[in-house]
């Protein structure tokens, strides 16, 4: 009896976050077309509201709201989910050339540099990311390898910026400061805080995985 009255609670709360969803989704198409299709001041929205300009708004706030559902799922992860993933990044890294090199003035990516990237998607990127990553103890010899020749070439690159100087990494007007406030947030993420904050998490959603677990067949 508990078991049938946890499922309906589970389906009643499943249903009601849909129609949450559905209604924002709603509201923020409906916010959109009033602001490019009308011009209305007060939604701040015009033709000069470029994808970067979303990309700088919401990049970060919604890879934030992701985490629990990584979290949840990331001992779930069917090779059909990796595959979407690298369609989905390799349709955006189609979306920055053409931006570059047509260019599409409507993304907004022409005369943004290295850093200007690094800064805009560094840190949702390890959020992302950050709950699939193991701890060093456990990475394969091949793991190191990677991790380190990315490494080399990640310090080769910074150096060729400032040294050369290349002008489209935009790195050579940045002190040490400046990449500390850059770096110290993606490199706490994965090794301070989300193992302090995984076992906890989990614990807030182990109820609704044990109830996941029994709607299945």
């Amino acid at each position: 009896m508990q078991a049938q009255n946890a499922f309906v609670a589970e389906h009643v709360r499943k249903r009601t976050w849909w129609g949450l969803y559905v209604a924002l989704v709603a509201a923020g198409l409906g916010y959109i077309v009033l602001g490019y299709a009308t011009g209305w001041a007060w939604t701040g929205l015009s033709k000069q509201v470029k994808l970067w300009d979303w990309l700088e708004g919401l990049a970060l706030p919604i890879t934030v709201g992701l985490v629990p559902l990584l979290l949840k799922r990331r001992q779930h992860l069917q090779p059909v989910h990796k595959t979407t993933g690298v369609m989905i990044l390799a349709a955006f890294v189609v979306l920055v050339l053409a931006g570059y090199l047509v260019p599409w003035d409507w993304t907004g990516f022409t005369g943004n540099t290295l850093w200007d990237w690094l800064s805009l998607a560094l840190l949702p990127v390890v959020i992302a990311t950050a709950s699939l990553w193991q701890p060093p103890p456990r990475w394969p010899a091949r793991h190191v390898a990677l991790l380190s020749i990315a490494t080399a070439l990640a310090i080769g690159l910074v150096l060729a910026g400032y040294l050369v100087p290349w002008k489209w990494t935009g790195f050579t007007d940045n002190t040490a400061w400046d990449w500390i406030k850059l770096l110290l947030l993606p490199v706490l993420v994965p090794t301070v805080l989300l193992p302090r904050l995984l076992d906890v998490v989990e614990a807030g959603l182990g109820p609704v995985g044990r109830v996941d677990q029994a709607e299945r067949p």
